[in-house]
């Protein structure tokens, strides 16, 4: 007869692999540091598999225990919202979300509608912080965050990778001529406080090889660039993805078919800890990665 794992050593491994941390998640379930060790050795006992590396003072999930964690994960959060059905108690939750802000006004916020229609039962707090590592994201729920990569060791998965086209205001056209870059305005986009180099990304694979990238206007968001070409004040490599109303509509026009694919993207980042976070989460991700991949499929 195969032994059964026990429930409590379930527990204790899915909420150490939560938290990344076994005297964290001694902390949560108000036990000590080595009782979750001895759940998870137990655990591992009975499966036959090791769940845990050891590396360096600190533990990281073997891919069969990673595997194991986001099953359990999604498991106890069911059970959670099943005995709170049988209670009869309100299911309201206010899901944290932290996002790069140009991500929150210019593709999330106009999708959210659709979102409250589908899940009246969730509360959005939207946050546009700079969080700069998991420690940080233990603030929120889940996070859209922007880069080459997500953080490692963290459930994740892409949404959007970034396509660059070059844009201006109609207002800088001569008829159905666009701006010629020798002479016009560049906008810049920062990190912090450095300048992304998408200007130089985009010389380096289209030209003109003489143009100099470094003269210019420099803003702190993409959504603050976005502004400034819209307003007329210069050209802009910019994600696709941020502007399809604008290209739409007509307010800023493709100078031509060129374009360059990433290299960052946006990934979704889970960082859910009360288990009814969790299955909302999982909802949330679950809507965002359908429009993520309904947006990636409109033609050019």
């Amino acid at each position: 007869m195969k032994r059964v794992a026990p429930l409590n050593a379930l527990k204790a491994f899915a909420v150490a692999a939560q938290e990344g941390s076994f005297t964290r998640a001694g902390q949560v379930l108000h036990v000590t540091q080595g009782a979750i060790s001895r759940q998870v050795k137990q655990l591992e006992s009975v499966m036959g598999v090791t769940l845990f590396s050891r590396v360096h003072q600190r533990v990281e999930l073997t891919p069969a225990g990673q595997e194991l964690a986001t099953s359990l994960q999604r498991l106890f959060a069911e059970m959670d919202m099943a005995v709170r059905k049988a209670r009869g108690q309100d299911l309201q939750h206010m899901l944290r979300l932290n996002v790069p802000p140009t991500f929150a006004t210019r593709w999330l916020a106009p999708r959210l509608s659709d979102f409250r229609a589908r899940f009246p039962n969730i509360d959005l707090s939207i946050t546009t912080d700079r969080l700069q590592g998991v420690r940080e994201a233990r603030s929120v729920d889940c996070l859209i965050m922007f880069g080459r990569a997500p953080w490692p060791q963290t459930p994740s998965q892409p949404v959007l990778q970034e396509r660059h086209i070059m844009v201006s205001s109609p207002a800088l056209w001569h008829g159905d001529q666009p701006p010629p870059l020798p002479g016009a305005t560049l906008l810049h986009i920062l990190d912090g406080d450095q300048r992304l180099p998408v200007w130089e990304q985009w010389i380096a694979r289209h030209g003109p090889r003489e143009l100099d990238a470094r003269p210019g206007l420099n803003f702190s968001t993409l959504d603050q660039a976005i502004s400034a070409a819209l307003a007329g004040a210069g050209v802009v490599v910019v994600d696709e993805a941020m502007i399809v109303p604008e290209l739409k509509s007509g307010a800023l026009r493709r100078h031509h078919a060129l374009f360059v694919d990433g290299p960052h993207g946006y990934w979704f980042v889970k960082s859910a800890q009360p288990a009814i976070a969790q299955a909302q989460v999982a909802e949330f991700e679950q809507w965002l990665m359908q429009h993520a991949l309904s947006a990636s499929a409109l033609p050019d």
